[in-house]
């Protein structure tokens, strides 16, 4: 991800609009590349319900995500509230494309 300049270096609004686009764009790019692995992590999980939502690994994820988001600067809280979410819909997601619910 690379924007045409840096925040301090924007002119106007227009160019701190493009580059919150641009940098949006690459969010949306690696959250896709995220669910591919999302998909494949299936096939390496026992289809029973406990092993889609593997809690202690979700648990990890997100203490470490608020984690390295306070490191940046970020709202911890705030980042672990996006990160459970995206969590929880990957285990929906999961269950959909596993046998589980065929069971």
């Amino acid at each position: 991800m690379k924007s045409l300049f840096k925040p301090e270096d924007c002119k106007n609004i227009q160019d701190i609009r493009n580059a919150i686009d641009a940098i949006d764009l690459d969010v949306i790019k690696l959250l896709a590349e995220r669910h591919e692995y999302v998909r494949e992590i299936v096939k390496f999980k026992s289809g029973d319900e406990e092993g889609i939502i593997a809690q202690e690994r979700k648990e990890l994820v997100l203490s470490q995500r608020r984690e390295w988001a306070e490191e940046k600067g970020l709202d911890g809280e705030m980042m672990e509230e996006i990160f459970r979410l995206l969590i929880n819909k990957n285990i929906q997601f999961q269950f959909d494309i596993s046998n589980f619910n065929n069971k």
